[in-house]
C-alpha cells in the first residue's frame, strides 16, 4: 500500500518514506561518490556498511550492477538537483501481532 503522492509506503515491513535525494544537506548534499555507490551496491543507507538495510521499497538491487561510471553520473546529476530542505522520518517497523 502507498500514499498517492509515492512518499510513502506500507508493508510487511512497516512504513517506509522516499529519501530526500536532493542535493541539500538533509538529503545527499553530504554524500560522497563512494558513499553514494556503496549505498546501491550494498543496499545500505546512508552508505555505510555499520547502517541498516535499505527498505524493500527502494529499488537498489535494479541497480547495483551499473557500472561506477554510470553510477557516477547519477551522483553527479543528483548533486545538481535544486536544493529542497526536507528531513525525511525514520521507517516504522512492522506492528507485531
Amino acid at each position: 500500500m502507498f500514499t498517492t503522492d509515492l512518499t510513502s509506503w506500507v508493508g510487511p515491513w512497516g512504513v517506509a518514506y522516499t529519501a530526500n535525494l536532493t542535493s541539500d544537506s538533509t538529503g545527499i548534499g553530504k554524500w560522497n561518490e563512494e558513499r553514494f555507490i556503496y549505498a546501491i551496491r550494498y543496499g545500505k543507507y546512508n552508505g555505510l556498511a555499520s547502517d541498516r538495510d535499505l527498505n524493500p521499497v527502494m529499488p537498489w538491487t535494479m541497480y547495483k550492477n551499473m557500472t561506477d561510471d554510470e553510477l557516477k553520473a547519477i551522483f553527479a546529476y543528483l548533486k545538481s538537483t535544486k536544493p529542497v530542505r526536507n528531513v525525511v522520518p525514520p521507517p516504522v517497523p512492522p506492528v507485531s501481532k
